[in-house]
């Protein structure tokens, strides 16, 4: 069997900086086979944790590269996903709205400069001039939660599913009975849970056990064919990819995980179930456009406000690296290389 290459992406909004490193070196180290591309899509972060997890980074050997995508806004789960999956797959040029960076321990300096830190002091850098984004090989695309509520050794087993040609999509489960849950969630947030799993099994033609468990991954094929159906930006996300990959006839395993509910959530318990609930008739309603449909398709062709998420992603105006990225600064002992992509003027990527 050919060995596939892996790209998980992080979505992230005010991580937990040491959480964060930890979790990426378990993903990086005991996840089989190694992925090819860790990409933390961090959304509005502040320059003070840009800091910290940027020293954190810089001190860490990983074998994957680790590349890190900033964002002067709060995007979304969805949307932060779909542009991590798009850079992966050289889908589009995502980098257009967002700054990308990746931290490597590497000796190989080319030709060095001073980046202003903000601060007045400067960091030695090394500056390479790419003319493109390297070629894709990401065979695999998948994402978990920044909060490492699935252990990496867990997630290897969503992986596992389609690495193995058992599926072409693989959703992670907390709410399957093999599942191992070390840490519930508090007692209102298990219920509005179990409540719209029950709904959706009755809403959505697959049943699934659970349908929002942060831990999920999909074929870069399957992800080609599905992007463009996916509307979602927020948490909604996850129901949209796993209908939409259903009424396309991609089979979806769903895989138990051991999980631990880790404190901290940003997310409003009531307003997400709500936002949730929407989502659950939207997600219906283009699975039936998908199945031809005639009252869905005419209702899909009135349809004006509404547009797929990678139109969003793709279209969204370039912005300037934004003054939180400009004023972090990096530790001057620590070399750092760094690819600009002279196809946007507005990215960095390091590697």
């Amino acid at each position: 069997m050919m060995t596939r290459s892996i790209g998980i992406v992080i979505p992230a909004y005010q991580p937990d900086p040491e959480r964060l490193t930890s979790y990426l070196q378990q993903l990086d180290s005991q996840v089989t086979p190694s992925p090819a591309v860790l990409r933390i899509e961090l959304d509005d972060p502040s320059s003070s944790l840009l800091n910290q997890l940027y020293s954190r980074l810089s001190n860490v050997i990983f074998t994957a590269s680790v590349e890190i995508a900033i964002a002067d806004t709060r995007r979304g789960k969805g949307a932060a996903i779909t542009a991590g999956f798009e850079r992966l797959c050289a889908c589009t040029n995502t980098t257009a709205s967002s700054t990308t960076t990746t931290i490597t321990n590497s000796s190989d300096m080319s030709e060095r400069m001073d980046i202003d830190s903000g601060s007045g002091e400067s960091t030695n850098v090394t500056i390479n001039m790419t003319t493109s984004p390297p070629a894709s090989t990401i065979d695999v695309l998948a994402f978990v939660d920044a909060d490492g509520s699935t252990p990496a050794s867990s997630f290897e087993t969503v992986l596992g599913a389609i690495i193995n040609d058992d599926a072409d999509v693989a959703a992670g489960s907390r709410r399957h009975p093999s599942a191992d849950v070390a840490a519930h969630q508090t007692l209102g947030r298990r219920y509005l849970g179990d409540g719209f799993a029950w709904l959706a099994r009755r809403f959505l033609d697959e049943q699934l056990y659970d349908y929002q468990c942060g831990a999920k991954a999909i074929t870069t094929d399957a992800w080609q064919a599905v992007r463009s159906h996916i509307y979602a930006t927020g948490f909604a996300w996850d129901i949209e990819l796993l209908a939409i990959s259903s009424g396309l006839g991609y089979h979806i395993a769903e895989v138990p995980v051991c999980w631990k509910d880790q404190p901290g959530s940003t997310v409003s318990p009531l307003r997400t179930a709500l936002r949730l609930g929407r989502a659950l008739v939207t997600a219906r309603h283009r699975t039936r456009v998908l199945a031809h449909n005639p009252v869905h398709q005419l209702l899909a062709s009135i349809e004006t406000s509404s547009q797929p998420v990678i139109d969003s992603v793709a279209t969204s105006e370039p912005t300037r690296l934004s003054e939180t990225a400009t004023a972090v600064k990096i530790n001057p002992e620590v070399d750092v290389n760094v690819n600009i992509d002279t196809n946007d003027q507005n990215s960095i990527e390091a590697g």
